[in-house]
């Protein structure tokens, strides 16, 4: 039977409505109803509960963080929220912050490391309760910022070496020698790199990776195909990458001879290489193989369908979460650093290829 709350003048029910219809103090209901381990009676504390429940009772957060409750609200940075792996990564993080009532606030540094430290600065000052934080600063100065937040932070995505911090990364090393290998077992010796400024960790340790193949199969990296595509620094939008793997299609294009293949640091790069191929009569993977890193959904559906690595979005979310929070209620004890392996997917736009495209 639902409870008769009354209220003055039909406004929402407050906690003195509630405490009233209980029989009890306003401070019994704001215990119960704030989580508090203060001992109340087992019979009231479930006669409140059913009266909110009854009533869709919901509590002011921002009131209960003015009477020096705990903040709920988690910063959440990333380097863009068009880009399909961040879309689906951000998508787990707001799932797995409300499934424990926490509220994340998303920002995006757009690629820039003069916007990322904007966000830091503006949410500390806005006292979030953590920080979920993948950065694209590459340099050590960096971690003299990460010391003076107080706040619990977790960095995610990218793979760093600060001690002191919770990381959930990706094996960025083994995703680039495995996608070399599987280019080289399928036949392909003449490889190119294609990949946005070296401005992240992310793309020098793909790098390094695809490099260490070249040294176990005693061959020579031709430095002319190392790709470093970068368009318009204006453009941060959703074909951002897209862009970037065009260019540097276009740049292949300039060769009298194609590569065998292309690894691409990420699949909207991959996909952008396509396309561009394809607009010049060069068909994937009949005429060249490309293979991307990320899995994202779209990669799937793409025709054809893009080979690539995974890098789950997914656990990555979901994993940095989880240690976060578990940090914020002091439920962590050392620090945890947390490395996803690698794995391929194989799909439609690798192919064994023994000659080169004449231009």
């Amino acid at each position: 039977m639902k409870a008769h709350v009354q209220t003055k003048n039909g406004k929402k029910p407050t906690v003195s409505d509630i405490a009233k219809a209980a029989g009890v103090s306003a401070a019994t209901v704001s215990r119960v109803l704030s989580g508090s381990d203060y001992p109340v009676k087992k019979d009231v504390r479930k006669r409140i509960l059913h009266i909110a429940s009854s009533i869709k009772y919901k509590p002011n957060i921002f009131g209960q963080m003015l009477r020096g409750g705990t903040n709920r609200e988690i910063g959440v940075i990333v380097p863009s929220l068009s880009n399909p792996f961040y879309a689906q990564l951000v998508s787990v993080v707001e799932h797995e912050c409300i499934k424990r009532d926490y509220m994340p606030i998303i920002c995006s540094s757009q690629n820039k490391s003069q916007l990322e430290e904007k966000h830091l600065d503006i949410l500390q000052r806005k006292q979030v309760a953590g920080f979920l934080l993948s950065s694209i600063h590459v340099q050590g100065s960096f971690l003299k910022t990460l010391r003076n937040i107080s706040m619990p932070l977790v960095l995610f995505d990218q793979p760093y070496n600060y001690a002191k911090t919770d990381n959930v990364s990706f094996d960025f090393l083994n995703a680039g020698y495995m996608a070399a290998q599987f280019l080289f077992a399928n036949g392909h010796k003449d490889i190119a790199f294609v990949s946005g400024p070296f401005t992240r960790f992310s793309r020098k340790l793909l790098f390094e990776g695809y490099k260490k193949t070249f040294k176990e199969k005693h061959t020579r990296f031709p430095s002319e195909n190392l790709i470093i595509a970068e368009t318009d620094r204006k453009n941060t939008g959703f074909d951002y990458d897209f862009h970037c793997g065009q260019y540097a299609g276009d740049l292949l294009l300039q060769r009298k001879y194609l590569p065998d293949a292309v690894f691409a640091v990420n699949d909207m790069m991959a996909i952008g290489l396509i396309k561009k191929f394809e607009k010049e009569g060069i068909q994937v993977p009949r005429d060249i193989s490309v293979i991307g890193c990320d899995n994202i959904p779209f990669g799937e559906m793409f025709a054809p369908a893009l080979t690539t690595i995974n890098q789950s979005a997914f656990e990555t979310g979901r994993l940095a979460t989880d240690v976060l929070l578990n940090r914020i209620e002091g439920k962590s004890g050392e620090i945890k650093r947390i490395l996803l392996p690698p794995r391929l997917i194989e799909r439609e736009s690798v192919r064994k290829i023994h000659h080169k495209i004449k231009r």
